[in-house]
């Protein structure tokens, strides 16, 4: 949604795709949009009934959230088939049943196909907040039946230490040398995967202002970065996606 400004959005929708800011600031936002679902003042968020006061203290048993699944990173096929189970119990106090689903985009394609039925053929009652970082990571059938809100971009959140790397892999990539390729690239195989990811988008984002100039050079390094950034959500090894970049667009 262009424009977006954080307001709550009138008449709700049963589904949300929630981008832009940055982790806090999406939850924080998915919290109040919660809060609004299950509110029973005349102007929901009221803030001051029981039921909006629960869902902003993380407490109310008709607000649940659902994340990865321990050390796994990512959110399993396993999880959403019981929250596709959960939707069809009515909710316990609020008219309203809401799930937020943080990241959604640490989904795993299994999980994501698995949430398509309940997007498309949920209960009435049933809402869904769906917490992305890169849209781009779910799958366009999961895209389009979720209205999307895109929150204001938080600069601040940037880390200077993946701005730097990104920078120097943009720069490898350019040159078109293998070797100086390689050099950019090994820094990055330790990387945990959010670190990892910053990096990737930042690489894109140097790569970007290049396409005026030579465009036929540039779009396959674009292309080869944003499938390694698509790849490097759902755990594909670092060295794998990495050794990609090193050849992409080399003759």
């Amino acid at each position: 949604m262009s424009g977006f400004d954080g307001t709550i959005p009138s008449p709700l929708s049963h589904s949300y795709l929630i981008t832009g800011g940055n982790a806090a600031a999406r939850r924080d936002y998915a919290r109040r949009l919660a809060a609004a679902y299950v509110c029973a003042g005349e102007r929901p968020p009221c803030g001051v009934c029981p039921h909006c006061r629960k869902a902003e203290e993380d407490i109310h048993p008709d607000v649940i959230t659902v994340g990865p699944a321990g050390d796994k990173g990512e959110i399993l096929v396993d999880q959403i088939r019981f929250l596709r189970r959960d939707a069809y119990i009515l909710p316990n106090e609020a008219r309203r049943k809401v799930y937020i689903i943080d990241p959604a985009d640490g989904m795993n394609p299994a999980a994501q196909n698995a949430l398509l039925k309940v997007l498309e053929e949920g209960p009435d009652y049933g809402a869904f907040l769906l917490l992305a970082q890169w849209p781009d990571g779910l799958l366009e059938t999961v895209r389009s039946r979720c209205e999307s809100l895109s929150l204001p971009p938080l600069e601040e959140e940037r880390d200077p230490r993946w701005e730097e790397l990104g920078r120097k892999l943009a720069e490898a990539l350019l040159e078109g040398g293998e070797l100086g390729r390689m050099e950019a690239a090994v820094p990055l195989e330790k990387l945990e995967r959010p670190a990892l990811l910053e990096v990737l988008a930042r690489t894109e984002e140097a790569l970007s202002p290049m396409l005026s100039r030579d465009a036929p050079r540039v779009i396959p390094l674009l292309e080869a970065v944003g499938q390694a950034r698509r790849a490097a959500r759902f755990n594909v090894g670092s060295g794998h996606l990495l050794g990609s970049l090193v050849t992409a667009g080399l003759e």
